[in-house]
């Protein structure tokens, strides 16, 4: 958020290229860098020569042009396009999903997950069904709603 904020009263923004940071802002609108402390004294070091070279952006003109990007229209949108893509997924089985995990090389966050569904499974054992807190199945109705639109 404050990038976005910076970015509309005309600032330049030196951030590293990590998450999703490069996709917040056009690139002349910022500076990525690697995350190392070299990298952005040099981004930083750019941008002062940037804005003594006279190199800045109106900041009305940017705020106009980041209000096209960040209003709550265009972000709603956005959001609803990702409930549609989440909503038309299929369901994975546990397998399908350990399945995924392994092809992806992430050994150690695997087996807490594997680790979890044991114990889950060992309390469930141990303590009549009756008495666990069941969370409620997924509304399909919802699911299919989504998939109309």
């Amino acid at each position: 958020m404050a990038i976005v904020e910076a970015a509309s009263c005309g600032i330049k923004i030196v951030s590293t290229k990590v998450g999703g940071i490069p996709e917040v802002l056009p690139e002349d609108l910022i500076i990525l860098t690697e995350p190392t402390v070299p990298a952005l004294m040099e981004g930083l070091e750019e941008a002062i020569k940037d804005l003594g070279n006279g190199q800045f952006v109106c900041p009305y003109a940017c705020n106009k042009r980041i209000e096209k990007y960040y209003n709550w229209q265009n972000v709603s949108e956005r959001t609803e396009v990702v409930y549609k893509t989440v909503a038309q997924e299929e369901t994975k089985t546990l397998k399908q999903m350990l399945h995924s995990q392994l092809e992806s090389g992430v050994w150690p966050y695997l087996l807490v997950i594997s680790l979890a569904y044991l114990i889950l499974r060992f309390y469930e054992f141990w303590v009549p069904r009756k008495d666990i807190d069941i969370a409620r199945t997924y509304n399909h109705k919802i699911k299919a709603r989504y998939k109309e639109k």
